[in-house]
This record gives C-alpha cells, structure tokens and sequence, in this order.
C-alpha cells in the first residue's frame, strides 16, 4: 500500500509535532538530543523529513535518554504518551516512543498487541563503544540476540515452535526457534530488558571516544560531535544534529547520496492510519 499524497503530508505534519513537543522538553531542561537515520538524511540532503519517509529518528546519549525518560511524561501532557518497556509493559520496543495521542499508527505487525499504537518519533539511546573492533562487534551480537528475545516476548515471527503473529513468517530453522521459545519461558520480559540494559551500557564509565546505537553494526559517532552539535534545518523546525552529519551518515550508511534509489525509499506503511481532531 502506498500513501496518498495529502495523507502522508498530514502525516508528516504530525510527525514535526511530535518532534516540536521533544525538542521543546530537550531545550527546556537542557537535554542533547540529535536526528539520526533517515531523519538526518533528510535534514543534510533535502532541509526536511524525507519526501516518501513516515517516521522521526532521535539519537541521544545514554544519561540525557534517561533524564528525558524521567520528566518528559509530565512535560509532555495530554496530547502525547511516553511508551518505554516501564510505561507500557506489552512494548515490543526497548527504545522509547513519543506517540500522539488521538492518533493511529497500526502496523501489520504489531497491531495485535495491546499498547498505544499512535504516530510516533522514536528516540534511541547511544552508548559508548570500545576500541577494539572484535569487542565492538561481540557488544553488537549480543545485544541484536537479547533484542529478539525482548520481540519474541510479544511476537512470534516464525512459523516453527508457536502460532505466527505476522502475515509473512520470517526465515529461521527450528532449533533456533526451539531455543528462542526455550529462553523466553524461563527468562521474563523484566529480566531480558535489565541484560540488555547492561549490555548497551558496559562500556560507559571507561574514558572512550566513540559513542553507537548499539543494536546497529555501524551507526558510530565521536561523542565530541554530540557535545558541539549544531543546529540544521527539518522542514518547519530547527533542530539539533551532530556537528560533522556528512561523518555521521557515511559511517551508518557506506556512503550516502541525495539521488536514493527507489528500491531504497521504505516506509512503514500502516494498515490503519488515523489523525487527532486537533491537528
């Protein structure tokens, strides 16, 4: 399914709402954040959310994630929500969300479970990372396998070992699957959550350059860059961005270019797309 012009517009005004009420919070109580992903993409290329893109990056490092963890629910008020594992226990997202309330934004796959399911910016922690590139890597795996422990919890993507929650089973042999339904009946949701807590941040109380959104293979940046961001341009907003953004897309992307291939242009289509009276 593709958007309608007029709807993914609407949409996108949503999302520079959304982002508005985060980068307000930030500001207010000092807190650095700054666009990742598709979201700083569009922000170096195009000065706005990219033209066929449906959803809001955020990147902040580890100690402003958790303050912002901790007040932005009472800075946010009635039009928005806060969902985090400790907020919304059936989140198959270790990251936060800032949804919109009034709104809705139900995915094929996820929109069984029962959670708010409104538009959304995601907003990512950054950890430190070592220097060792085998460490790195390790730190990675190990997280990517806890994380899909953390999914399985709420969704079962395969089609051995339980009923599929998805419309198309994702590929996986049936040991594997055997020892995913193994682990998630002995270990709770809490306690996967707390390892890989402990995962993400095992390298933060060492003095080390580099900073990564761990459940990526390369989206590293100096934490020099997040401490001297600078502000760009996104759409009706000015937001914050790390100070070398070139730097920061080629080390996450190989290399990056304003001409994407359309092969390359994904969206999150929802199966039930719904906006607030208000907006």
């Amino acid at each position: 399914m593709e958007y309608k012009e007029a709807e993914l517009s609407r949409l996108q005004e949503a999302l520079y709402a959304t982002l508005s009420e985060v980068d307000r919070i930030c500001r207010k109580h000092g807190i650095r954040y700054f666009v990742t992903g598709g979201t700083a993409v569009g922000a170096y290329f195009w000065q706005k959310i990219l033209p066929w893109d449906d959803d809001v990056d955020v990147g902040m490092m580890r100690p402003d994630y958790e303050r912002f963890a901790q007040i932005a629910q009472e800075e946010l008020g009635d039009k928005f929500f806060l969902q985090t594992p400790d907020t919304e226990p059936h989140t198959p997202f270790y990251f936060m969300k800032v949804r919109m309330n009034g709104s809705r934004f139900s995915e094929a796959t996820f929109k069984h479970i029962k959670m708010h399911q409104g538009i959304y910016v995601d907003i990512f922690p950054f950890d430190k990372i070592p220097k060792q590139k085998w460490l790195e890597r390790l730190q990675h795996k190990a997280l990517f396998f806890l994380n899909g422990l953390f999914i399985a919890k709420e969704i079962w993507q395969w089609k051995h070992c339980g009923k599929c929650d998805i419309p198309e089973p994702r590929k996986r042999g049936w040991l594997p699957c055997f020892f995913t339904r193994l682990l998630i009946t002995l270990l709770s949701k809490r306690l996967i959550y707390k390892i890989m807590y402990r995962v993400q941040t095992m390298f933060n109380s060492k003095d080390l350059p580099l900073c990564k959104n761990i459940i990526t293979k390369s989206e590293r940046l100096p934490i020099e860059d997040v401490k001297q961001s600078q502000i760009v341009t996104l759409g009706p907003l000015q937001v914050s961005a790390p100070r070398d953004l070139l730097l920061y897309l080629n080390n996450h992307y190989g290399s990056v270019r304003k001409g994407i291939p359309d092969e390359m242009k994904v969206s999150h289509r929802p199966e039930e797309l719904a906006f607030p009276e208000s907006l």
